[in-house]
């Protein structure tokens, strides 16, 4: 669900709205025809949506009509099924009961992609079998979208002929579309007034904040590819002037004698303060006069610094670490104690290994209160043969399928695990 919406306003809109238009219906008729689903409301979204409901039904009743006691893989009987089915979906006939949920879910995913696209295309990606996107599914996505339908429109053109993308692929797919072509996005304004010819519809009330008239610009990158990318290393450091001031006056470096020069160039540099470094090779920067105040480093911990000469100033420069460095972080390699000594020991068995009190939370916080997921993760994970496949796996496929906070308590827990499985 999205999170522009306030969720009880949207639930309690629809349902309104769904009650009002099959009240006008049923009036006077008993059942409603597929026929007339199609013009039931002024939305044709909301009608073309119930329709792709009662198609998804129709096809999971047609899976129970097989039999491990009969050949459903024949032709004639292939061919005789889809004929019986054909002519099944010619006579829809539908309850006031019966139609009233399917319109309230049909009249929520309409307002989502009216006024948060985004979200209502990122819910159906997820939402596929094996995290895995198919032509075909795409085809059914499209034929059942006709507000925005440049999404899919686009989606299958990035796909180039593909028989599947991974999800992962396919959001950065639709990142791109609503970046480069959200000023082709159907405003709310019409559908607001058409909503309201039944039921008065109160933007202020039914989203969280006021929705901007501009969709904000997505990452021109998802977040996964960019995580496993190596960090650029940091320039090498310099020792900071205040360590070389704090040796003692016996151990202050001696000014080399250089010969005067023509115009030396001189170069602000950063590292040292304000001091000139010249080019041309002639010298480094100048000599730190030396402070009575003794020194605060310990006996031997360092050296007599030594500045090596550069035509270009050295500028110490900073790296925030991907994620991809966060998790393949390596622990100290002697623990301190006999509880790290412990808890860093190789394991055999994810599972095994896993507290009962850390289950219920990995269950409850990384596979949103699914235990089923849960065991089939940890049961893949333990049939990899390293850490570096098992971060991957749960980089490209489980974080993003299951929208994991990789700053959680329960993330770094997991990844500690798999550190001591691989290990």
């Amino acid at each position: 669900m999205s999170n522009k919406f306030n969720a009880n306003a949207l639930t309690e809109y629809s349902k309104s709205y769904a009650r009002r238009i099959a009240a006008d219906f049923y009036q006077q008729h008993t059942t409603i025809n597929g026929q007339q689903i199609l013009s039931l409301t002024p939305i044709h979204q909301i009608n073309i949506l119930v329709i792709s409901s009662l198609s998804d039904k129709w096809r999971a009743d047609a899976e129970k009509l097989r039999s491990p006691y009969f050949d459903f893989s024949n032709t004639d009987v292939q061919e005789a099924l889809q004929n019986f089915m054909n002519v099944v979906s010619q006579y829809i006939s539908v309850r006031r009961e019966h139609l009233e949920p399917l319109l309230v879910e049909a009249i929520k995913q309409t307002i989502t992609l009216i006024f948060d696209p985004r979200a209502y295309f990122d819910d159906i990606l997820r939402s596929q079998p094996d995290f895995t996107l198919t032509n075909s599914t795409l085809k059914q996505i499209t034929r059942y979208t006709k507000i925005n339908q440049f999404i899919p429109a686009y989606i299958t053109q990035r796909m180039n002929g593909k028989p599947f993308v991974y999800v992962n692929q396919a959001l950065t797919y639709l990142d791109e579309a609503l970046t480069q072509r959200g000023h082709e996005l159907e405003h709310y304004d019409k559908f607001v007034s058409l909503f309201s010819e039944k039921v008065t519809m109160d933007v202020s009330a039914l989203l969280r904040s006021h929705v901007p008239d501009t969709i904000p610009t997505a990452p021109g990158r998802s977040f996964f590819d960019t995580a496993t990318e190596p960090a650029v290393p940091p320039a090498p450091l310099v020792a900071e002037p205040s360590a070389m001031a704090m040796q003692s006056p016996a151990d202050a470096p001696i000014p080399p004698k250089v010969d005067p020069i023509p115009a030396p160039v001189a170069v602000e540099d950063t590292t040292f303060g304000t001091g000139p470094m010249f080019l041309n090779g002639v010298s480094g920067p100048e000599p730190v006069a030396p402070i009575s105040q003794p020194s605060q480093l310990p006996t031997g911990a360092i050296s007599q610094p030594s500045v090596e000469q550069s035509s270009k100033p050295i500028i110490a420069t900073e790296s925030s670490p991907t994620l991809n460095d966060k998790l393949r972080e390596t622990t100290p390699t002697e623990p301190t104690t006999v509880a790290e000594t412990f808890h860093r020991a190789p394991i055999e068995s994810i599972a095994r290994s896993i507290s009962l009190n850390q289950k219920f939370r990995f269950i409850n916080q990384l596979f949103n209160g699914n235990a089923v997921a849960y065991n089939q993760a940890i049961d893949e994970i333990d049939t990899l043969n390293n850490y570096g496949q098992a971060l991957d796996l749960i980089s490209y496929r489980y974080a993003s399928q299951y929208l994991w906070d990789m700053s959680s308590d329960e993330v770094s827990e997991l990844v500690e695990i798999l550190k001591r499985r691989f290990s």
